[in-house]
């Protein structure tokens, strides 16, 4: 009782913020991304990442997003994974409630990844801190960047759709983005990810995934959300 007379504050405040949220005007447009990710081995038990997205608004008329993220992942027991690396991100102002000015980002990121099977599902979990300095372009300079700190965690389980051996393959996918460290953070979510979609096999250790993805994101300086409704198209490398 006294463990959770002591949270309830924070509960209470987690609570408020969400209401909060719940009750700020919804924007809904549609948008584009394309992706390729690489999984490369490089040693036993090392190998290389690297994950490039462009993003658009629409049906890609309109820019949105470019972000790449390399690193290097280790394999610390069957089904385990750490890793981290640096990711680069270049934000346009973009739909219905665009940011003032181009933004530009510089991350550090750690992760902790455990996959399961389950029968004929795969399911895997993703656990993922990021370290933030985003800074605002003007006049085509970037000026002074702000620190931020992110955890996010993505499930995604997914099955073959057939018994071939190259069959289509079923996924289903959440993530939760959560500011870490900063004025109210903890009581305050600033993305949902929830997406589905098939993987269809393009040959050895490649597959093409054709998705949907709901982006639910709380934009406090509006304050507003927004959903984008965001058709996905991921090449997926896998090395031996």
């Amino acid at each position: 009782m006294a463990r959770l007379a002591r949270r309830a504050p924070a509960l209470l405040l987690v609570t408020t913020s969400l209401a909060a949220q719940g009750s700020w005007p919804t924007t809904h447009q549609q948008a584009t991304w394309l992706s390729v990710s690489v999984d490369e081995p490089i040693a036993t038990r090392t190998a290389l990442w690297f994950d490039g997205n462009w993003r658009r608004m629409g049906w890609g008329a309109e820019p949105q997003q470019l972000l790449l993220r390399p690193g290097l992942l280790y394999t610390i027991a069957p089904g385990v994974r750490i890793g981290g690396g640096y990711t680069y991100v270049a934000t346009a102002p973009y739909g219905e409630l665009p940011s003032d000015t181009p933004l530009r980002e510089h991350r550090l990121w750690q992760q902790l990844s455990v996959a399961q099977t389950i029968g004929r599902v795969s399911l895997s979990h993703r656990y993922r801190w990021e370290q933030r300095w985003i800074a605002p372009v003007v006049d085509g300079e970037t000026t002074d960047y702000g620190y931020q700190q992110r955890a996010r965690y993505m499930v995604r389980a997914q099955r073959p759709l057939g018994t071939a051996p190259r069959a289509l393959t079923g996924f289903i996918q959440e993530e939760v983005l959560l500011p870490v460290g900063h004025a109210g953070s903890a009581a305050r979510f600033t993305q949902n990810r929830f997406g589905v979609g098939i993987g269809i096999p393009m040959g050895e250790g490649r597959r093409l995934d054709v998705g949907y993805l709901n982006l639910w994101n709380a934009i406090a300086s509006r304050p507003a959300n927004e959903v984008n409704h965001t058709l996905t198209l991921a090449w997926v490398i896998t090395g031996r």
